[in-house]
């Protein structure tokens, strides 16, 4: 059977249209964390997932790591972690794009770094939108 050639460019733009499609389907490997959605008003419109995570020990590795897999995923603009090492649980405040990328997407990379070194205990994720002036 012969297949027809592709222009390289297509063949890595299908590739990483396949990876992506993958990490999205993939979702949460064990899907026990609820996700609770809020909507609020807001000065724009955004949408934040709010993560408790547990078993992070340290600001320079573990946080720089969680921060770092958060912001490579499509989708994710902003990854700031409130961490404080006499604290079990910390909070992600991660600002992403909801028809790129899943709250059960941040999860699954959160919780799949070093096979299962942090866990997200919870999920909030806060869809802010501007008042409409009347």
């Amino acid at each position: 059977m012969h297949f027809p050639a592709y222009p390289a460019a297509f063949s890595r733009s299908l590739s990483m249209g396949l990876a992506l499609g993958v990490v999205l389907v993939s979702g949460c490997s064990r899907c026990d964390v609820p996700v609770q959605h809020v909507d609020r008003a807001g000065a724009m419109e955004e949408t934040v997932a709010q993560l408790a995570i547990s078993g992070m020990m340290c600001e320079i590795a573990c946080v720089s790591k969680v921060r770092k897999e958060l912001y490579d995923l499509p989708g994710v603009t902003r990854a700031d972690i409130q961490f404080d090492a006499d604290r079990k649980v910390d909070t992600a405040l991660v600002v992403f794009d909801p028809k790129v990328v899943s709250p059960e997407t941040l999860i699954a990379t959160v919780e799949e770094i070093g096979d299962g070194l942090y866990d997200v205990e919870t999920a909030e994720v806060v869809h802010y939108a501007p008042e409409s002036s009347r």
